[in-house]
Order: structure tokens, then C-alpha cells, then sequence
């Protein structure tokens, strides 16, 4: 009878331990793949908003060239031009 209790704890004991085993192998597989997918969509992610921002800093650049050809020309009117004095003493400073 005692061995028969021995045999029985120790079968008892082996499930439970395949148990915990394939469980700990479920909720790890399971972890891994989650894990894997957000690490995708990150990298997703970060490749999406590095083109939008590669994107953004050509449309700038591009822009600010534009502006930089057209300031002289939009600013020509403001810039007075030098003075010509036709009468009176010339300065000899």
C-alpha cells in the first residue's frame, strides 16, 4: 500500500510539473509573439515618421530656396537707392 501511495505522489508530482512546464511554454510563446509584433510596429512606425519627416525637411528645404531667390526681388522697393545731390556744396569729409 505504501508503494502504491509513493507511485501515486510521484505521478501526481510529474503531471503537475509537465503541467506547469507546458503552461510556462504557452505563456512564453505567447509573450514572444506579442512582443514580436509590437516590435514590428514600432519599427513600422519609426520608418513611417522617418519618411514623413525626410518629406517635411525636403518640402522646407525646397521652400526656403524658393524664398531665399525671391527675398531680394520682393525686397528691392524697400531698399532705398543711393541719392544723387544735382545742386549745392559738395561735402569733403
Amino acid at each position: 500500500m505504501k508503494k502504491a501511495n509513493t507511485i501515486m505522489d510521484l505521478a501526481f508530482k510529474v503531471v503537475v510539473a509537465a503541467n506547469l512546464i507546458v503552461v510556462n511554454y504557452t505563456f512564453f510563446t505567447a509573450y514572444a509573439k506579442l512582443k514580436n509584433t509590437l516590435n514590428l510596429f514600432q519599427s513600422e512606425m519609426a520608418l513611417q515618421m522617418e519618411q514623413r519627416l525626410t518629406e517635411e525637411f525636403q518640402y522646407f528645404t525646397k521652400d526656403l530656396e524658393a524664398m531665399k531667390g525671391n527675398l531680394l526681388d520682393s525686397q528691392k522697393q524697400l531698399i532705398p537707392a543711393p541719392a544723387k545731390v544735382k545742386s549745392g556744396p559738395p561735402i569733403l569729409f
